[in-house]
């Protein structure tokens, strides 16, 4: 399992029996302090290292793909870390190992009534030294959406020391070591641990269903809601064809699920204004919230529900059968949204026409919501040629990606960088911070070890 990630390219891989890069070594460390000596034994034997969480990464983040000097690759496993070590309920916090996995912290968190409330699709999988090493952005579309708004401090261990911030609930003292630590994707060291906000458990639960005739409609109802002050745990849009290709609609309507919770009062204020915000732009109610509170099990709201929750598994039945099907993700302000919106999904059309020689299915929804923008997530699927699925991904994601920077958009809001990513990251960062970045590496990691090229 250690020789891939969960994207395209290793599904094909996999499928293709290419196992060429498999790590030399797995390391399995069950106390912070023998990373120290995993780091020493790497640098003298002129190993890569490549840290490794729950292996859910769909931008080659953790695939051992090592070019240059090194003579192999060591995984660094840190599943064995995966401790709650201590619950602060007066400040509603906890420190908590950076190999704990979604569940793992959750349940440990139960008792106390408290919850992380951060849940990215690939929670089953994922750790919390993963979600803050990548930026993770959780499934709440308002808000806490990231990671980084939950994060109290950061323990990390890098080739030259120990990197431990301290912990606080905010501060103004210079650049935030800990907006440092978070997204370098390993490449300067291994998060062990982490103080972490937490919430209490949801009480009060309402969710809504609207159809749109169109999905740019649709989008100006999420900005409405987004800018109105009210901060909804969901505000997803999904258009036509999504919906049809998951079997959640029959393509003539954009669906908008709009949810609200609280651990402490009565959502229903604020599911009323959203609602008037969705009629006010064309919205037609799938299923009426005050006469259904698990709206999100029923019509097209609880199939899209299902759909979405089987999304990652499908992967594994299209590569067999020639189906080249994958996401990509992005964020851009209000006003060049719907410019941005046809440009990306044109270029997508496009290259897949250019590859295959066919037209597939390019499809968008919303994951994410913010007063200034959208984070539009679009997926494309088509039909594969046998032996050239890997190149023909290749040329559909690079007309995809430059088509995202040239149009002013992010090279990702929430899948990380990866070393799928990389070649745009260069191009969207100032040039001076890249130096920044190289300078860092070289002080923290001077052998250049850690998790060799992703990020720097």
């Amino acid at each position: 399992m250690h020789s891939f990630g969960q994207s395209q390219p290793d599904s094909i891989r996999i499928f293709d029996g290419d196992f060429k890069h498999a790590p030399d070594v797995i390391a399995y460390p069950e106390r912070s302090d023998q990373i120290n000596a995993i780091y020493d034994w790497a640098g003298g034997a002129g190993a890569a290292i490549v840290p490794y969480g729950g292996g859910s990464s769909v931008v080659g983040g953790v695939t051992p793909d090592i070019e240059g000097h090194y003579k192999g690759t060591v995984m660094v496993n840190m599943t064995k870390l995966n401790k709650v070590l201590e619950v602060d309920e007066t400040s509603r916090a906890a420190l908590i190992q950076g190999g704990a996995k979604g569940p793992e912290l959750e349940n440990q968190l139960k008792p106390y009534n408290l919850t992380l409330r951060h849940f990215p699709q690939s929670f089953e999988h994922s750790t919390l030294g993963g979600w803050i090493a990548t930026r993770s952005g959780g499934h709440f579309a308002t808000l806490y959406t990231h990671i980084d708004d939950l994060v109290e401090n950061i323990t990390s261990i890098t080739p030259s020391g120990c990197f431990e911030s301290r912990r606080l609930p905010g501060s103004g003292s210079g650049p935030s070591p800990d907006r440092f630590i978070m997204g370098t994707e390993g490449a300067l060291g291994i998060i062990t641990e982490s103080w972490v906000r937490l919430q209490g458990r949801p009480v009060f639960k309402l969710t809504a269903g609207f159809r749109f005739a169109k999905f740019l409609d649709a989008s100006l109802a999420v900005r409405s809601i987004s800018q109105s002050g009210l901060f909804p745990a969901n505000v997803r849009i999904v258009d036509a064809t999504e919906l049809q290709v998951n079997g959640a609609g029959d393509g003539t309507y954009t669906l908008m699920v709009v949810s609200f919770e609280s651990s402490d009062h009565s959502v229903e204020p604020w599911m009323k204004r959203a609602e008037e915000c969705c009629l006010d732009h064309g919205g037609i109610i799938d299923i009426d919230w005050r006469e259904n509170p698990d709206t999100n099990l029923k019509g097209a709201v609880g199939a899209w529900r299902d759909a979405f929750i089987r999304m990652p598994y499908n992967r594994e039945n299209l590569t067999p059968r020639g189906i080249i099907s994958d996401t990509f993700e992005t964020a851009i302000t209000w006003d060049k949204f719907e410019e941005f919106y046809w440009a990306i999904k044109d270029a997508t059309q496009q290259a897949i026409r250019d590859v295959t020689g066919q037209n597939g299915a390019v499809s968008c929804r919303f994951s994410h919501a913010y007063p200034d923008g959208p984070a539009p997530y679009f997926a494309f699927h088509c039909t594969g040629k046998p032996g050239g699925m890997l190149e023909q991904w290749k040329a559909i994601k690079y007309a995809a990606s430059e088509a995202l920077i040239k149009n002013g958009g992010t090279i990702t809001h929430h899948h990380a960088v990866g070393r799928d990513h990389q070649k745009w990251y260069e191009k969207q960062r100032p040039k001076l911070f890249g130096h920044i970045l190289r300078d860092a590496k070289n002080r923290l990691d001077p052998d250049g070890i850690m998790n060799p090229g992703v990020v720097v």
